[in-house]
């Protein structure tokens, strides 16, 4: 199945050019001149491609939770589009839009061309749930399979700052790291932002080529106006 934005491949193309030759052959109705004939089916053909084109193109200006159904060689495309605190469309399915920023929760996001999560910070506030949110996302889909033996699914705004449960807030992280030096930064801030200090936080993945799995996370924090940065590399030990 043809994922959206991507389009039919050249076999896909070629039949259906071998389909619209084979309706050329077909000779107009009594009664019906050849011109009447050809722009009959000449409309009929730019609004098929008009439909082709809407299930590669999704709407944007749509506002509100909701799902795109298509039908394509009788299979059906359902994806979710999400939208953000501001009612911004910014992910459809499981793909973040490239070249976008989205607020989720109070905490503001960027991505590159890819898709990928290069930003995400704010000042830390304590979460209103209780509990620990189950994370919505599998480890392929936040990683874009790239994900490696030992990785989990690290949140980049950690839940007990009312961090989103879903891969928009979310990488694939060593769990050496995820369960250690990254928690116990966040733990430490946790702990300041409880003191009714000012935290801000901002997180800034850094990647090789095109992965989908970061190698390095950049975070710099500022509490009471005092900067700090941590570099956190995202390789297994060992």
């Amino acid at each position: 199945m043809n994922e959206i934005g991507v389009k039919p491949e050249i076999s896909e193309v070629k039949q259906f050019q071998s389909e619209i030759n084979e309706f050329k052959q077909i000779k107009p109705e009594e009664g019906m001149s050849f011109q009447e004939a050809k722009m009959f089916w000449n409309d009929y053909f730019t609004k098929e491609t008009i439909l082709d084109d809407k299930l590669f193109a999704p709407d944007k200006s749509e506002i509100g939770s909701e799902k795109i159904e298509g039908t394509q060689k009788n299979e059906v495309i359902e994806l979710t589009k999400y939208y953000d605190d501001n009612r911004e469309l910014y992910r459809i399915g499981n793909e973040l839009l490239p070249d976008t920023q989205y607020e989720i929760n109070g905490y503001t996001y960027k991505t590159d061309e890819l898709g990928r999560i290069i930003s995400a910070g704010g000042i830390l506030h304590l979460k209103e749930h209780s509990g620990r949110l189950p994370i919505k996302d599998s480890l392929e889909d936040i990683a874009k399979g790239d994900q490696k033996e030992g990785d989990q699914r690290g949140h980049l705004i950690a839940d007990q700052f009312g961090g989103f449960n879903g891969l928009e807030n979310m990488i694939a992280q060593d769990a050496g790291v995820n369960m250690k030096e990254y928690k116990n930064l966040e733990n430490e801030l946790h702990k300041e932002v409880k003191e009714g200090k000012k935290v801000e936080a901002w997180i800034e993945p850094e990647y090789e080529g095109t992965s989908g799995r970061p190698d390095k996370i950049l975070v710099m924090y500022i509490i009471d106006g005092k900067e700090n940065i941590r570099i956190f590399s995202n390789q297994r030990e060992g």
